[in-house]
């Protein structure tokens, strides 16, 4: 009786073993989502990855907030990567419910998280279209060609009436003519960002600055800007239209760009594109000839290569950090904002 007892017992665990333990591997851990928890939060402790966030997004996207998920809510982890898992009607209606029992009993919603993301720190210049240079650095106070920090120089402003001791404005040296990837048509010139200067004494119309700081060497004919300090930390907001566009330019002379590389984009404040909005980059399907013979007329959606948040928006052009890269990206990348 004993031994048939745990022959049975032992058939029983090894069922178990044959059949739980391989599902278990399949599915991957499963991670109860509780109050206060973001998709950042997420990819940052099961993957050790806080910029994979964006593809999580990207492939579930009845996600309308990046930032808050709902508690209950199911998510995978695979090896590398994190899955939603999707609730059942019946689940979402009663969230709803929940939802809205929590707006009638508390009143007040707790604010959204704030997400900030890390920048470059260095200088990353701008594509000049319609902008303005407020002056013109025209000489050194001990006539030296290539100047640093700490060199004292005359510079001639447009408007030397609004200038007063202890304005700080950004240097900036001319380089290529940018011209759109899809359309050839001149968009703007590449405006190098050379350091910034600040004003110590004004002798009528003769303005004498400071070089306070130096990206690159600085010479004769350098244009005075408004003045933007490196940001360290960009605050992630909604864009308010998911405009579509182009990388137009890159900062760094590389054929291929990845994360950490900045780039330049063909919409701007004239978009209402502003610092923080998040971009995803893209670029058409290919398919080889003989399956579009196949298949017929199919239109394909574009295959997502990455993602990027705007740094600094100019008037109708912007530079973004690129934050997370599936694949290699190019100038005439197709670009996309995100809204929601």
């Amino acid at each position: 009786m004993t031994q048939t007892i745990y022959r049975w017992l032992s058939l029983f665990v090894l069922l178990i073993f044959m059949t739980v333990v391989p599902a278990n591997a399949e599915e991957g851990q499963i991670y109860t989502v509780k109050k206060g928890d973001t998709l950042w939060d997420l990819s940052q402790r099961f993957i050790d990855d806080p910029y994979y966030w964006p593809n999580v997004w990207a492939n579930n996207p009845d996600i309308t907030n990046p930032h808050l998920i709902f508690p209950g809510q199911k998510v995978r982890i695979l090896d590398g990567r994190l899955e939603i898992i999707p609730a059942y009607p019946e689940a979402e209606q009663e969230k709803a419910e929940e939802t809205s029992e929590t707006v009638a009993e508390d009143a007040v919603l707790e604010p959204e998280e704030v997400i900030t993301i890390k920048s470059t720190g260095r200088g990353n210049g701008f594509i000049l279209t319609t902008e303005q240079p407020l002056g013109i650095l025209v000489d050194s106070v001990d006539n030296r060609v290539l100047l640093t920090e700490q060199d004292l120089v005359f510079v001639q402003m447009k408007d030397p009436a609004s200038v007063t001791v202890g304005d700080t404005y950004s240097l900036f040296s001319r380089g290529d003519t940018i011209k759109h990837p899809v359309t050839d048509k001149v968009i703007g010139t590449m405006m190098n960002n050379l350091g910034f200067l600040q004003v110590t004494e004004i002798k009528g119309e003769t303005v004498i600055a400071k070089i306070n700081g130096a990206l690159r060497e600085i010479t004769r004919g350098a244009e005075l800007f408004e003045y933007t300090p490196d940001t360290k930390e960009i605050t992630l907001q909604s864009a308010a239209t998911a405009t579509g566009g182009y990388i137009i330019a890159t900062r760094d002379e590389k054929l291929t760009q990845g994360s950490h590389d900045v780039v330049f984009i063909d919409r701007g404040a004239d978009d209402q594109v502003a610092s923080g909005n998040l971009l995803y980059i893209s670029r058409p399907r290919k398919v080889s000839d003989e399956l579009l013979k196949k298949a017929g007329d199919l239109e394909l959606p574009d295959a997502v290569l990455g993602a990027a948040i705007v740094i600094e928006a100019k008037n109708k052009t912007a530079s973004a950090l690129i934050i997370k890269s599936a694949d290699a990206m190019f100038i005439g990348d197709k670009i996309t904002l995100v809204n929601n």
